[in-house]
């Protein structure tokens, strides 16, 4: 596609018209027969598509087996319902330096944060980054590849790691998303931080987790952690009382950033109660603003989500959609489409969906930088 001018969001899309199922699981057996959800969506210039990276889940002996499945899209323009191919699960060089047991999963490809959908090579490798259990815990781990198809070569010690065991995030650390600021050579991260003992400063929810920042250069070996950006809200009843997490950033035309991300009104149970549940139905998606030019600070969520559940229409109903709304990813096309993904259904039964705002009804302005 070569190189593209900067995106700039007016504000965050509305209006959003369904698109139905867009990837459903895999047949009995499949390594993506439970789950397919919480994409990352980039374009490859081998192929001439995008490539979409994703969260798979099957079950062996009743346990939660995950990993990351990648499709390709059947063309630049057609990225909805019967337009991606499957190519099965990620293969790595070193497998073995995954954690074993329920596997790595919710992989992001580091990416421009100024032109959506450009992945970012670092001395020619592209960089994925992976939530992976280690034991009952969650860390995030690195891998690169002179390839988007792969295989990966995975760094096997965590790149963020836990924090100390009454920090915001010492029980998970999860749902990473990361952005190469070039002119800073410095790599942002946001992620998902989970405690393990009740945070005072969270009295509504003190077992919620937040979204936090992390900063690395290429050279690192671990991130460097700037703390929590987003916390669940004080307000009973409000969309985001309950925990928060995943960040997807998107320059604003105004100055700062919208961010795209998931929480929920409900406040996680007390670990000893409830180790395994610590993101509470229902999960939504909903938008965040910040003037920072630097998006570490400054984030305000909106009132409202995209969609509560109560107000999911008959007909997605009827389709598979319900309970949960959970993770969401925008990908924006050269023309000004703009699609919605998300996964959505029974905890551990998810499908993924899709919306979209065509671009004649978009908020989306291309400029020169």
């Amino acid at each position: 596609m070569g190189a593209r001018p900067v995106l700039m969001l007016e504000r965050p899309p509305d209006r959003w018209e369904r698109l139905g199922l867009v990837m459903d699981r895999g047949s009995a057996g499949e390594f993506d027969s439970g789950v397919t959800g919480d994409p990352c969506i980039v374009w490859d210039d081998a192929p001439g598509c995008y490539r979409m990276f994703y969260f798979a889940q099957t079950h062996v002996d009743g346990e939660e087996v995950n990993s990351i499945g990648h499709a390709v899209s059947r063309s630049a323009d057609h990225v909805g319902p019967g337009d991606w191919c499957k190519q099965g699960p990620l293969t790595y060089a070193n497998p073995e330096a995954l954690y074993e047991g329920r596997g790595t999963h919710k992989p992001w490809v580091l990416a421009d944060p100024y032109r959506p959908a450009t992945p970012v090579t670092i001395d020619g490798e592209y960089w994925l980054f992976t939530v992976s259990y280690r034991g009952t815990n969650k860390v995030i781990q690195l891998a690169t590849s002179g390839s988007l198809e792969g295989p990966w070569q995975v760094r096997p010690d965590p790149v963020v790691e836990l924090g100390a065991a009454g920090t915001f995030d010492a029980y998970h650390v999860d749902t990473v998303t990361a952005y190469w600021f070039e002119d800073r050579e410095e790599i942002l991260l946001f992620y998902k931080g989970y405690p393990r003992l009740a945070q005072p400063d969270q009295p509504h929810s003190p077992y919620g987790a937040s979204n936090a920042a992390a900063v690395m250069r290429p050279s690192d070996v671990t991130a460097r952690k700037l703390g929590r950006v987003l916390s669940p809200s004080p307000s009973a009843g409000h969309w985001t009382a309950g925990w928060i997490g995943g960040l997807q950033i998107l320059p604003a035309s105004r100055g700062g950033w919208y961010g795209l991300l998931s929480a929920s009104p409900t406040p996680p149970a007390p670990l000893e109660r409830e180790p395994v549940m610590r993101e509470p139905a229902p999960s939504m998606g909903g938008w965040a603003y910040t003037p920072e030019e630097w998006p570490v600070k400054g984030w305000d969520v909106a009132e409202e989500p995209i969609e509560r559940i109560e107000d999911i229409p008959a007909e997605a109903l009827e389709a598979g959609e319900g309970v949960n709304l959970w993770r969401h990813h925008v990908l924006i096309l050269p023309a000004g489409d703009v699609v919605l993904y998300y996964n959505t259904g029974m905890y551990g039964h998810e499908r993924m969906f899709g919306r979209w705002v065509p671009a004649a009804r978009s908020t989306v302005l291309w400029k020169a930088r």
